[in-house]
């Protein structure tokens, strides 16, 4: 089996992000103490001000959104970004945001705050074309964008690549509440869950959590998440037949009663993903594909059920 040390280390990195995540988010203290931000799935290091209806962050902390290379005029107070086949100037105290040479106008200006360059979230949206969402119950910025090739693969024709762009894009929560806090249960890697034949909406479980995701442009959204009870058998009748039992939730199930799902297991340990097609009657076309992420063409964890 070629299970390399590569494939490992971005799995686990990416498992790590993800549970870091959720530790971050799951503090209501530090919710209600003060606002934060998501870039690309990255939590902001530094401070996020909130001033007259508009959400600031820092500028280094935008780093996450791309390979942008970005410097300070302190003489003029200005910011300098360049990348992506653009630059972009913007000026501490000024509404006017140049890109490449054209002039734009911001409902709020960049400010100084106790040494940091602080950038105004409409101005990240029309410099970088990011997607900004602000979610007031959890006071947090998701600061999304996903880059060029992860999009072409979100378009693929062929089900494996389309899904596992997905199941990478930068999330949105859309709860209410804090996330859910995780226990480990030693899964040692993650299940996902596809309605057969599509790529755009998932759940993804990892230990006893439950996530639920929609895609929409280049973000996947959190929709519902709910804590599993592997110690008790779900009820015959339960929506989400292909879950443990939940005993705690946040946000509305979809409706999944009648759903033929695609499944896949992934265990990074082995290096192998497993994958069957189940309905709420039956199980079938299972089997088992052995990972290597030097093989040409290789996309992720989640793979091609031929029956499917």
């Amino acid at each position: 089996m070629k299970w390399t040390t590569g494939l490992k280390a971005v799995t686990a990195a990416a498992l790590l992000t993800t549970v870091l995540s959720s530790v971050t988010a799951v503090s209501p203290a530090s919710a209600a103490a003060k606002p934060t931000a998501s870039i690309n799935n990255v939590t902001a290091s530094g401070e996020v001000l909130v001033k007259q209806g508009s959400t600031f962050v820092t500028l280094t902390d935008l780093k996450p959104l791309g390979n942008y290379v970005m410097k300070y005029d302190n003489s003029k107070k200005q910011v300098t970004i360049q990348g992506d086949h653009r630059t972009v100037i913007l000026t501490a105290g000024s509404n006017r945001m140049e890109v490449n040479g054209v002039q734009k106008t911001l409902p709020a200006a960049p400010l100084l705050h106790k040494g940091k360059t602080m950038i105004p979230l409409r101005a990240v949206a029309q410099a970088f074309d990011a997607d900004i969402n602000w979610n007031g119950s959890l006071k947090t910025a998701y600061i999304n964008k996903a880059d060029a090739a992860m999009l072409a693969d979100l378009k693929s024709s062929d089900l494996a690549t389309a899904r596992n762009a997905a199941a990478k894009l930068p999330y949105s929560s859309q709860l209410q509440k804090p996330e859910l806090e995780m226990l480990p249960v030693e899964m040692q890697g993650v299940d996902y869950y596809f309605p057969k034949g599509e790529s755009n909406r998932f759940f993804l479980v990892d230990n006893d959590i439950a996530e639920y995701y929609e895609i929409q442009g280049g973000v996947k959204y959190l929709k519902w998440q709910g804590k599993l009870d592997y110690s008790a058998k779900a009820a015959a009748n339960q929506n989400l037949f292909f879950l443990p039992p939940i005993q705690a939730e946040i946000g509305k199930q979809p409706d999944a009663r009648n759903w033929t799902v695609a499944r896949f297991v992934f265990r990074y340990p082995s290096g192998v993903t497993s994958y069957r097609l189940l309905d709420r009657n039956q199980e079938w076309s299972e089997g088992y594909v052995e990972l290597d992420n030097r093989a040409p063409g290789y996309k992720g964890e989640i793979v091609t059920i031929p029956e499917e």
